[in-house]
């Protein structure tokens, strides 16, 4: 029996790797992005797999567009990556809030409508992050909480079942943008045998992108009720671990500590809650992606 299901923000670094995940499981396909350009989807996964997705472009903001994608595709599953990230929400919060909050509701609304099992959605680590004042971190970190929280109250009052998974400073392939792309952009200055200065320290979780794109496939195969937040990873990491690893990945690369201190220090994980809904998630160490990730920049 085919599976169909709907990737919003599917244009995107996240989007397409996971696309390319449920193209392996054998899903039947239906990306949905502001534009639709599956140049990131082709550059990792190749041509033809890509031929197989159907796109739909639209503004994730217009409710009547929403509902009439995912309400013609008649997925069983959406999962809804579509957002802006934390430098937009903080100096734009209004568009921020167009597409993280606004869109958020629609994808619910519709894949009710729609009769979907459940939606899997993009929260974020910024969503439970806060700082010693008891505040979040950021603009971007309080649409991400207050989706979670939605996403609740639409399980009692319409039973659309949900799990929002939380990711956290994610590098891999493709990772062009946001506030968290630090980790992309010294390994892509090394691939390329430039010197790089990282921009801040941090000690966070770090989160390779196959490693992400697996759980929300997987979530996405399951027949789940309830409403459910998870986080991803567990292992924390700083700007010495990766320097570390950069430089036993390619030898002889130059790489210069940054002057600011750490990005943020992270709250404490919990992978239990997902680990129940899917059982052991492989976790992709630091060394063994940052690897990965070069062997695939060298190969574009």
């Amino acid at each position: 029996m085919t599976r169909r299901i709907v990737v919003t923000g599917a244009a995107g670094f996240l989007g397409s790797w996971t696309i390319k995940r449920l193209l392996e499981d054998g899903w039947q396909v239906t990306a949905f992005d502001r534009v639709a350009n599956d140049a990131k989807l082709v550059a990792i996964a190749g041509a033809q797999t890509a031929s197989a997705v159907s796109w739909q472009a639209g503004d994730i903001a217009e409710t009547a567009t929403v509902s009439r994608v995912i309400g013609q595709a008649g997925p069983d599953v959406v999962v809804h990556l579509a957002a802006v990230l934390i430098p937009v929400c903080k100096d734009d919060p209004v568009t921020g809030a167009r597409i993280n909050v606004i869109g958020h509701i629609n994808v619910m609304e519709a894949a009710a409508d729609a009769g979907c099992r459940h939606v899997v959605y993009a929260s974020s680590g910024a969503a439970t992050a806060r700082a010693a004042d008891g505040a979040l971190f950021t603009v971007y970190g309080g649409f991400k909480h207050w989706n979670e929280e939605y996403a609740a109250t639409r399980w009692r009052d319409r039973g659309i079942a949900s799990i929002g998974l939380r990711p956290a400073v994610v590098y891999g392939p493709g990772r062009e943008v946001g506030a968290t792309a630090f980790v992309n952009a010294a390994i892509t200055d090394v691939v390329a045998a430039r010197p790089h200065k990282l921009t801040t320290g941090w000690r966070h979780r770090v989160e390779y992108v196959e490693e992400i794109a697996e759980a929300f496939a997987r979530c996405a195969a399951l027949e789940v009720d309830g409403f459910h937040a998870c986080d991803l990873t567990t292992e924390v990491t700083d700007e010495n671990d990766l320097v570390a690893v950069l430089q036993e990945v390619v030898p002889g690369c130059t790489i210069v500590l940054p002057e600011s201190g750490s990005f943020r220090e992270p709250l404490p994980s919990d992978i239990a809650p997902l680990e129940a809904l899917i059982g052991p998630l492989r976790h992709v160490g630091l060394k063994e992606g940052v690897a990965r990730t070069v062997a695939q920049m060298r190969q574009v």
